[in-house]
């Protein structure tokens, strides 16, 4: 039986959820690694986003990971073979989300050419840390359905 929209429905949720987690957890490690104390880790990383408060920021960061991962289970419509490959189509969306995210601080005025270390910290976080829990979670919980 086909999955419902009830299924892909949960399925971005959690893994939009799983991977906001994911995420923002490498980046907060990161952080400590580099001498931040775990707040000022996750102040830094969700003030980049342009929201006034740490709360704010933290709702933000959840809304877009939520947002992408329904955008990713929404293109399984047409994009069927993402499921096929999960592990792959999780790192090329991570790579796209990457990518966009870029695209939308230039667009609010909000982006700051990263150092080379900066650069592969947010790489890897969008690529392994967001994009291929997305994938492989949605795909798991899809061939359930």
């Amino acid at each position: 039986m086909p999955p419902t929209s009830r299924d892909r429905l949960a399925a971005g949720l959690l893994a939009g959820l799983a991977g906001g987690i994911l995420i923002a957890l490498f980046l907060v490690a990161v952080g400590v690694a580099g001498g931040k104390s775990p707040g000022a880790a996750l102040a830094a990383d969700t003030w980049t986003l342009g929201a006034p408060s740490l709360a704010g920021g933290l709702a933000l960061h959840f809304f877009i990971a939520l947002a992408w991962a329904l955008g990713y289970v929404y293109l399984l419509r047409t994009q069927p073979q993402l499921l096929t490959r999960p592990a792959l189509s999780g790192l090329g969306f991570g790579l796209v989300v990457y990518v966009f995210m870029g695209v939308v601080q230039i667009m609010a005025g909000r982006y700051h050419r990263p150092s080379p270390t900066q650069f592969e910290i947010s790489l890897i976080a969008h690529v392994v840390f967001y994009g291929l829990p997305v994938g492989l979670i949605v795909a798991r919980a899809l061939r359930r359905a």
